[in-house]
């Protein structure tokens, strides 16, 4: 199956503006991490080069110069998951969570490989000198490696953290209902202002597709309120109000990753293009690591 589109990648990452706090990098991942990342992808480039590799297949994932790319960003996104997943979560569901979090580690290692290995070749189809194969991957490193990386590793944070809060939720039922909130400062993207303060029962449908985190560096959260302190919000507008914060490409973030216990919404391009032989082996190799 073909890798994400780079455009399309491109513009589902790309945010500088200051209502989100895109512009500003993450400073938790730390540049040890960043060293052994940089390694990891040097191998890799190394053994495409070596190979003479125009394609990438599902078993390359396994080749021993290729998987420590893999292990290193999964290593990452779990770090970023572990920070936010609750002490009390089932381990039915951590397995189910962590697992994501691999599935997608490795989705987004066959899209960087498979991107890499289009750079192999000039226009005329003839194999680069490896001087100017090596300059066109270092170019490509910082996107998928630090930008991309970057909001992934909040994100999954995010995620975790509020995928273990819905856990409680649902303890409760409809005993109370659930508001939405911004973090309430001048970042607030206007689209999830919108969403600050509306107040439903956590059965209603609007949760289980705008149910935070919404976007890259979502900051909104959802809490418990008495049903008898706030009014109910009209659904039907509020999940109108949803569609709009979540439009083009922030339409994959429509999940609620406590009720699909998911991390990373699966479709979000690195997974959506996955053949069913690649996820395959990529939730085999998870397996193998859970021990299941």
């Amino acid at each position: 199956m073909s890798s994400p589109d780079k455009l399309s990648l491109h513009k589902l990452y790309d945010c500088k503006c200051p209502n989100c706090g895109g512009h500003i990098d993450c400073l938790s991942i730390s540049e040890t991490e960043y060293e052994e990342l940089q390694r990891a992808f040097n191998k890799a480039v190394r053994w495409i080069f070596r190979n003479k590799k125009t394609a990438i297949e599902p078993g390359d994932i396994d080749v021993k110069s290729v998987k420590p790319l893999l292990e290193v960003i999964n290593s990452i996104l779990q770090d970023g998951f572990n920070r936010g997943i609750g002490q009390d979560v089932p381990d039915v569901m951590r397995r189910k969570l962590t697992e994501n979090v691999y599935i997608f580690s490795g989705a987004k290692t066959y899209a960087e490989l498979k991107e890499l290995t289009g750079l192999l070749l000039d226009k005329n189809g003839n194999i680069k000198p490896f001087s100017k194969f090596w300059k066109d991957t270092q170019e490509l490193y910082p996107e998928y490696n630090r930008t991309y990386l970057e909001a992934e590793y909040i994100f999954a944070t995010q995620s975790a953290q509020m995928a273990s809060k819905w856990q409680d939720i649902e303890q409760d039922g409809d005993r109370y209902n659930l508001q939405y909130r911004t973090a309430g400062d001048d970042r607030v993207r206007e689209s999830h202002r919108m969403l600050h303060n509306i107040t439903l029962p956590p059965s209603d449908p609007f949760w289980s597709e705008y149910y935070p985190p919404n976007g890259w560096r979502c900051r909104c959260t959802a809490v418990q309120v008495r049903k008898s302190k706030y009014p109910e919000s009209n659904s039907a507008d509020a999940i109108r109000l949803g569609a709009n914060a979540t439009e083009g490409n922030d339409t994959i973030f429509r999940f609620n990753p406590g009720k699909q216990q998911v991390i990373f919404p699966e479709q979000h391009p690195y997974i959506k293009t996955l053949s069913n032989e690649e996820r395959e082996t990529i939730q085999k190799n998870a397996k193998a690591i859970q021990g299941i």
